[in-house]
């Protein structure tokens, strides 16, 4: 009766053995290939909100320089989330970007302001972190995770 208990923890130990064995090679397959990226939105931005009379002198083009979007121009509308989630206007895939990260809204003649909205990450205005709002003025980088972007006209 010994022998067949022994027989079956060692059966049991290398079954689990196994399954942890199946289980890391999983997660290092995940890690190099990576998780499937969503399809992008279409550009442009758009929102129900009617868009108000566009100055040409006001910047309403934000262009992505990093990231899946890179070289993406982007029109806006007066009040853009940026995050994951698909209720975002602006949806970026990156692991260090919060699902409601951002708030990019215009303040009229041509003003910008970008709001971190509580991110863990951090948002970024050139390259100081803003903690609550910050204007956004053509030229400046926006880094929000690894995704530069900045506002044009």
């Amino acid at each position: 009766m010994a022998d067949f208990t022994v027989l079956v923890l060692k059966i049991a130990f290398l079954v689990i053995l196994w399954l942890f064995i199946v289980l890391i090679a999983a997660v290092v397959h995940s890690d190099m290939v990576g998780r499937k990226q969503k399809q992008a939105k279409e550009v442009p931005i758009a929102s129900s909100a009617p868009a108000p009379k566009k100055n040409k002198k006001e910047p309403w083009v934000l262009a992505i320089d990093s990231g899946i979007h890179a070289g993406d121009r982007l029109q806006l509308v007066p009040e853009v989330h940026i995050g994951r989630s698909d209720s975002c206007e602006l949806v970026l895939e990156d692991d260090y970007i919060s699902s409601m990260h951002a708030l990019l809204s215009h303040q009229g003649h041509g003003q910008w302001v970008l709001k971190d909205l509580g991110s863990t990450n951090g948002t970024y205005v050139n390259t100081e972190r803003i903690l609550d709002t910050a204007p956004v003025t053509p030229g400046d980088i926006i880094r929000i995770g690894g995704v530069q972007m900045r506002l044009e006209f």
